[in-house]
């Protein structure tokens, strides 16, 4: 942590600007952690002088970021100023772009949901659906009660592996569209566009919301089942790609077709719509609520699934003998006694018993993480730059 030492010092090495920028960060990710402090309480914090605070919070008040609180707080004398961190100084835009249809969500700094709204049309690759999708999410935007000003920017998570520089989206066999990019929807949308993988999305809103995720195999129970790799907090790349892709490991080669090509990938076993087409035309709420009763149709459809996708979580053990988070969609219907039966048949199925038996951690969210890890990508981004 810089002292005031420490910046007498920098300024005379002609540094002073770093050491600005550095401060004025420190400064700005205290304040929100903490939402609301004094200018002493943020001094011995950071071990940072008065006045170098104070220099900083005036910066942040003319930027809408910070403000004067209510709020004041004895000292031993005089009242000491509350100042607060403004969740409204800037909004952010999340969206998630699936194949069905879409749906966008504005929220405050804190990833508080301000408005929603769906765009019922499918995806289609052609100019006539980005121009039509461009202005859904123009018009959504500008019927805001915000000035234009505090937008963030559009952070788009789709289906679809996106190039480290976040330009193109070099993997879309589920959206069936070769060539899209960046530019493809920048060009319709007036405010700033970003990229991510959907399932990249997901992750970032879990390790922003929970703290007790530090390196563990992400698996989501999505209509298209998804899995990644998460290391000291952070989505691991692997030679380029921007999640593990572990719905594409094979757990049965004469199993039936994946949309990657491949035979008997973990998507084509544990995604939401393969158990879907196993139950017929019940509802997940039936089928769960009937499989919680004991009914035997259900309860064997139910076997099954667990048998696969432990399974599939072992044959990741056998590399990476890690936590397991569960998320997305399906999550919602389980109780307790599906997480621990889940829990024994991947114990009961894995050869190496003396290692233990393996954590599962069950997210408390279910569809939103997507739009709302999109909206929370452009913050954490934001608290980088501002």
């Amino acid at each position: 942590m810089e002292t005031e030492k420490d910046a007498v010092e920098e300024v005379g090495r002609g540094g002073s600007l770093s050491l600005k920028e550095t401060n004025l960060k420190l400064v700005l990710r205290k304040m929100y952690e903490k939402r609301k402090t004094t200018k002493l309480e943020l001094a011995q914090s950071l071990n940072m002088s008065i006045p170098t605070v104070t220099t900083c919070i005036r910066k942040y008040m003319d930027a809408n970021l910070v403000r004067l609180s209510d709020e004041a707080v004895y000292t031993g004398g005089r009242k000491a100023k509350v100042f607060e961190f403004n969740s409204l100084g800037r909004i952010a835009i999340g969206v998630k772009l699936l194949k069905e249809s879409a749906e966008i969500v504005a929220t405050d700094l804190y990833g508080s949901i301000l408005e929603e709204s769906t765009f019922d049309r499918p995806f289609e690759d052609d100019e006539s659906y980005y121009e039509s999708f461009g202005t859904w999410v123009n018009n959504f935007i500008l019927a805001l009660p915000y000035e234009q000003s505090l937008i963030l920017g559009v952070c788009i998570a789709l289906q679809g592996l996106v190039s480290m520089d976040g330009e193109e989206v070099y993997y879309t066999e589920i959206l069936k569209s070769p060539g899209i990019s960046r530019a493809t929807f920048q060009r319709h949308i007036l405010f700033k566009v970003f990229l991510m993988h959907d399932l990249e999305a997901s992750a970032f809103f879990e390790l922003m919301v929970r703290r007790d995720i530090r390196n563990a195999v992400y698996l989501i129970l999505n209509k298209n089942f998804g899995g990644l790799l998460i290391l000291e907090r952070s989505v691991k790349n692997m030679l380029g790609v921007p999640c593990s892709t572990i719905e594409h490991l094979t757990i049965d080669p004469s199993g039936p077709e994946c949309y990657c090509g491949k035979r008997g990938c973990v998507e084509s076993f544990c995604s939401a719509d393969t158990l879907r087409r196993e139950i017929g035309t019940e509802s997940f709420t039936e089928f769960f609520k009937k499989m919680h009763d004991g009914d035997e149709r259900e309860m064997l459809i139910w076997k099954r699934y667990v048998g696969y996708l432990a399974s599939a979580i072992n044959n990741v053990r056998m590399i990476l003998n890690l936590d397991i988070l569960l998320g997305g969609y399906l999550v919602q219907f389980m109780n307790d006694d599906d997480v621990a039966y889940i829990r024994e048949e991947v114990d009961r199925t894995y050869p190496f018993s003396r290692i233990g038996s393996v954590t599962i951690k069950v997210s408390r969210y279910s569809d939103d993480t997507i739009k709302l890890g999109a909206a929370l990508y452009l913050i954490d981004r934001a608290l980088e730059v501002l």
